[in-house]
C-alpha cells in the first residue's frame, strides 16, 4: 500500500502519552481525528487585517469568521469542544508579501518571520496535538531564505502556500519558475506543502492544474503535497470541479509523479462563516463525490479552514450531512490522516504529568 495509509484514532493515540482528560479520548464518534487546515492570527496579523479593512471600508472588506488574534490554546479549545484530537496550524505569514498589503509599507521578511515563529511557538506548547506549517509568498524576495531557515531550525512540520493571496499566476513562466524553486527548497528541507492552488484567474481550472502538475510538482518528489479546498477556494464551484477533474486525469495518467498528492476538504462542499452558510448545489456535490471516488477516498482528509469563532462540531456535522456518504465511508474519511501526521514530534514526558 502507498504512503496514504489510514491511521485510526486509537492506534495513533496509543503512540503518545495522555495530556489531560479530554486529550486522552480518541476523536468523538463521527468527528474527524484531525483537522488538517486551521489558521492562527497573531496580534500583528490581526492589527494589519483590521487596518486594511478600515482602509477598504465595509463594502469591499469581505466577511470572514474572525480578524481577532488567536492562540494555540484557542485552537485546542475548539478541537476539544468538537472531540477532535489534532490540528494542523497554518501560518498567515504569506499575507505580508501579498499585493493586497503593499500600501501598508510592511517589512515583508521581518513580518513573515515573526508570524511563522508565532505559529511554531504556539504548536510547541500543545504537547504534540498541534502541528505548525510556516508560510511565505513564493514571489517575495525572502521566500527561499525563509524556507531554508525553517528547514535548518526545526519546529515547523511543513510549508503553507496561498497562490491567490500571493497573486501567483500559473500561466506566467516567471511565476511558475519561482514557485518551482520554492517547491524544490521545501523538498530539500523535507517540509510537506499545503497549497491553496486557486489563483486570481477568472477562468482558473484545468489549464492551471495541468501547468502545476507538469512544471511545479516534479520539483518536490519526496514530500506530501496537500491541495487545499479540493483544488478550489471553498465551496463547490465550477473552479473546484474543473480543477479536481484535471487532477483526476493527471493522477490516472501519471500515478508515480502524483503519488504524494492529497486533498483537504476545508470548507468543501459547504462554506461557512459568521454571516452565513453557503450550501453547495446538490448536482455539484454529486459531481464532487464522483471525482473523489475516482481519485480515491484515501487521498482526502478532513479540514475546516478554522479561525477563532468557528464552532467545529456543527461545522463537521454539516459537512457530513452535505456529503451524504454512507456511515461506513464517512467514518473511514474522518479517520484519514495525512502522511506527515505520522512523523509529528512526540510530546515530552512533561506533557504526561
Amino acid at each position: 500500500m502507498s504512503w496514504l495509509v489510514r491511521i485510526t484514532a486509537l492506534t495513533l493515540a496509543a503512540l503518545w502519552a495522555p495530556v489531560g482528560a479530554q486529550a486522552q479520548a480518541p476523536a468523538a464518534a463521527g468527528m474527524p481525528f484531525t483537522d488538517h487546515h486551521m489558521h492562527l492570527r497573531s496580534p500583528e496579523a490581526s492589527r494589519i487585517a483590521k487596518l486594511k479593512c478600515e482602509k477598504l471600508g465595509p463594502v469591499k472588506c469581505p466577511p470572514i469568521t474572525s480578524r481577532e488574534a488567536s492562540s494555540g490554546a484557542d485552537a485546542l479549545a475548539a478541537l476539544d469542544a468538537a472531540g477532535v484530537r489534532q490540528g494542523v496550524l497554518l501560518s498567515l505569514g504569506y499575507i505580508y508579501g501579498s499585493p493586497n498589503y503593499e500600501d501598508l509599507g510592511l517589512d515583508v521578511a521581518k513580518e513573515t518571520r515573526m508570524e511563522n515563529s508565532f505559529v511554531v511557538d504556539q504548536a510547541r506548547l500543545s504537547c504534540g496535538r498541534l502541528l505548525a506549517f510556516v508560510s511565505v509568498n513564493p514571489l517575495s524576495p525572502n521566500a527561499l531564505d525563509e524556507v531554508d531557515y525553517w528547514g535548518r531550525r526545526g519546529g515547523a512540520s511543513g510549508l503553507k502556500l496561498h497562490l491567490g493571496n500571493s497573486s501567483v499566476d500559473l500561466r506566467s513562466p516567471a511565476d511558475v519558475q519561482r514557485l518551482k524553486a520554492v517547491f524544490h527548497a521545501a523538498d530539500r528541507a523535507r517540509l510537506p506543502i499545503i497549497i491553496h492552488l486557486e489563483s486570481r484567474a477568472d477562468d482558473y481550472g484545468a489549464q492551471d492544474v495541468k501547468a502545476f502538475l507538469k512544471d511545479v510538482l516534479p520539483a518536490a518528489p519526496h514530500i506530501a503535497v496537500q491541495i487545499a479546498h479540493a483544488g478550489g477556494g471553498g465551496g463547490v464551484t465550477a473552479h473546484t470541479l474543473n480543477a479536481l477533474q484535471a487532477f483526476a486525469d493527471g493522477i490516472a495518467r501519471d500515478p508515480r509523479r502524483t503519488r504524494h498528492l492529497l486533498f483537504d476538504l476545508a470548507m468543501v462542499p459547504d462554506a461557512m462563516s459568521n454571516t452565513a452558510k453557503l450550501s453547495a448545489a446538490p448536482a455539484d456535490v454529486t459531481a464532487l463525490k464522483a471525482l473523489m471516488h475516482r481519485i480515491g477516498m484515501a487521498r482526502f482528509v478532513m479540514a475546516s479552514d478554522w479561525t477563532a469563532g468557528l464552532n467545529l462540531k456543527p461545522y463537521f456535522e454539516a459537512e457530513r450531512s452535505a456529503l451524504g456518504l454512507e456511515t461506513r465511508e464517512w467514518l473511514a474519511l474522518a479517520a484519514n490522516q495525512a502522511p506527515y501526521m505520522a512523523t509529528a514530534a512526540r510530546p515530552s514526558a512533561a506533557c504526561a504529568k
